[in-house]
């Protein structure tokens, strides 16, 4: 019997949805293809388009997806083994991505524009790889774990597993965490200062210390961090090797696409928000049970990034389950829990620009704070000039 249909009477309504995510990885190959079939070098740039094009269009103008499982269903759900099924069967189809996209870069003359929007058009796909590396990080077997640093080995993120679940899921909105952005930080404060580097030094520093406890270099091939990078050392010099240097500024220039995709979304999921510090200096989840309330996260239920992010957009319930499968995570859009106004592709490009950024988000924080900027988890530097516009708060 259809899993969908036998769980008494719920019915996931995007379980068939879901079936596209083996198909996105090979939208830069399509693209490839059809920009080389009507000699349309827009085309390369097909992914970009969809992205901030299509799927922006698509979640502002569908109706939001509210529904929850029932949480008396949430066991059933999690193990209904389709939904692990459906993301397995896209992990040979990144590297298919890889090696037409390489082939056909050393087959075709292309300008210097096309050779730019098919690389950020990969690196949008690295991004879609790092989501499901995400999800299969966060497990607990070792099946899991494995296919979460292949997922992100393609991804060229190794740095991104352990400093998330030793650094970001710790102090996640707290001035400690490097992956929570600030009120009054720009995007490239935030990127380029603290969360790509604290992402490098959170996990290195986590593998050194364990390793040494094991007496054990961090060298070790046991370092998770390294083990990942080897991963993706060893797929760009195969494609390197195989269809030459040109394939290289291809490879590079996407990873660090991706790595710019993933500070977009933590740069929007956190913003200004603050857990309370206790006496003792600790901060609390503000929650009597000691797990993370939905009140830490910023939220969408738009339907088709939250597609495409294996409901990753349902970050606030992503916190207070960490190893929750994607299926199963809840809509916390109840009141008082901070939602962002608009879907994730157009807070990424409002991100971009921070005027505009903070015109739009800071009025939020402001709110959802009461006004009192001891609440909040504001960037230092830009303290004066929050008073000086929004009052002595």
């Amino acid at each position: 019997m259809d899993a969908s249909i036998s769980l008494k009477g719920y019915v996931d309504r995007r379980r068939y949805l879901w079936l596209s995510q083996p198909f996105l990885p090979l939208l830069p190959s399509l693209s490839c293809y059809v920009a080389f079939l009507y000699d349309a070098p827009i085309l390369f740039w097909l992914t970009v388009i969809f992205w901030f094009g299509l799927v922006a269009f698509l979640d502002q103008a569908a109706p939001k997806d509210g529904s929850n499982p029932p949480e008396n269903l949430q066991s059933s759900i999690e193990e209904d083994p389709y939904y692990m099924r459906v993301i397995l069967c896209g992990a040979p189809a990144y590297l298919v991505n890889y090696g037409y996209v390489a082939w056909f870069i050393a087959n075709h003359e292309m300008s210097l524009a096309s050779y730019i929007g098919i690389s950020i058009s990969m690196g949008i796909v690295s991004g879609l790889a790092l989501a499901v590396g995400h999800e299969f990080g966060h497990k607990t077997s070792r099946f899991c774990r494995r296919m979460g640093k292949y997922f992100l080995a393609v991804g060229g993120v190794g740095q991104f597993l352990i400093g998330h679940l030793k650094g970001h899921h710790v102090h996640v909105s707290t001035p400690k965490d490097f992956a929570s952005s600030q009120m009054g930080e720009s995007l490239y404060h935030f990127g380029f200062m603290r969360e790509q580097p604290g992402f490098f030094k959170r996990s290195w520093t986590h593998e050194k210390e364990r390793l040494a406890r094991k007496k054990l270099s961090a060298w070790s091939l046991q370092n998770e961090t390294l083990q990942q990078y080897l991963g993706t050392t060893f797929i760009f010099s195969v494609l390197t090797l195989t269809f030459g240097w040109i394939v290289l500024p291809m490879l590079l220039l996407q990873m660090y696409v991706c790595w710019w995709y993933l500070t977009l979304i933590e740069y929007c999921q956190h913003y200004g928000l603050l857990r309370q510090q206790k006496v003792n200096g600790d901060y609390s989840w503000n929650d009597s049970s000691g797990r993370p309330t939905a009140h830490i996260s910023w939220n969408t239920n738009m339907i088709a990034s939250n597609n495409l992010l294996l409901n990753f957009v349902r970050h606030s319930g992503h916190h207070m389950r960490s190893t929750r499968w994607y299926q199963a995570l809840r809509d916390t859009d109840l009141d008082g829990t901070p939602t962002l106004p608009y879907c994730y592709p157009l807070m990424f490009i409002a991100a971009m620009f921070p005027p505009l950024f903070y015109s739009i988000m800071d009025k939020r924080v402001l709110h959802l704070a009461g006004g009192d900027l001891e609440k909040i988890n504001v960037f230092p530097p830009a303290k004066d000039r929050l008073i000086k516009r929004y009052g002595n708060l």
